[in-house]
């Protein structure tokens, strides 16, 4: 099998800086502030290969959207191993890099820049963005007069464009604007999941891990304390 993702040793630590070490920044000695270091990702062993559907669980602050991230590089890990080797597409974050004072046609090369989409597809995004968002005139408008519903309808269609997405990254599955949209944005994961080489979900859906997902992996302060299929992961963790 081909190994898509490597962890080996993963540590990721935030440095939490409070108002008392800000105005005692003289006073405070290097064993206080060692007290405002979180280990997010605590020594992350993993191998996911090509072909894997991995579920991960555990509870709101365990460690599942941080490793989610790092995985995206969003985060730089402190210490250990991350090989990833095939590309990603994350399915967070989405409105990254928009400019409120800009429109909405304006606002499209920049979200392409930050999903990395090239320029040469810029024509085929943009009629891509008029039909499945659906808001007209709207894209001649700035973005800060949209509504939040509306600008995650340009982001959501930019992040889910086309792409050759091998590693597909999601923390909880979207949902797009009102039921009749919703629908159509619905379908349009569903093929992503479907059509991604290798998919990593974080949820807290048992329904949506199941249908999805045949590996589990459990999360807890920031380490895995479990790795095995689906059903026993939801078992595990009930």
């Amino acid at each position: 099998m081909m190994i898509e993702i490597l962890c080996k040793n993963l540590c990721v630590n935030f440095s939490i800086i409070n108002k008392f070490f800000l105005s005692n920044k003289k006073k405070a000695t290097k064993k206080k502030l060692s007290n405002f270091i979180v280990q997010a990702l605590d020594r992350v062993n993993i191998t996911i290969n090509k072909g894997d559907r991995v579920g991960l669980l555990g509870r709101n602050g365990s460690g599942k959207s941080t490793f989610l991230r790092t995985l995206a590089g969003v985060y730089t890990p402190n210490s250990g191993d991350l090989i990833m080797n095939s590309p990603v597409t994350s399915l967070f974050e989405l409105n990254v890099g928009t400019d409120e004072d800009a429109t909405g046609y304006e606002n499209i090369p920049l979200l392409m820049a930050s999903r990395q989409i090239e320029r040469s597809k810029y024509d085929e995004v943009v009629k891509d963005i008029e039909d499945f968002t659906e808001l007209g005139d709207a894209l001649n408008r700035p973005l800060r007069t949209y509504s939040q519903g509306m600008k995650l309808r340009i982001a959501f269609a930019i992040a889910t464009f086309k792409q050759n997405n091998q590693i597909l990254l999601m923390d909880e599955v979207i949902n797009v604007g009102d039921k009749q949209f919703g629908k159509k944005s619905n379908n349009r994961i569903e093929k992503m999941m479907n059509n991604a080489g290798s998919l990593i979900l974080a949820s807290h859906s048992v329904a949506i891990l199941k249908t999805h997902c045949s590996r589990g992996i459990i999360f807890e302060k920031g380490r895995i304390i479990f790795d095995g299929s689906i059903n026993e992961a939801i078992n595990y963790e009930i």
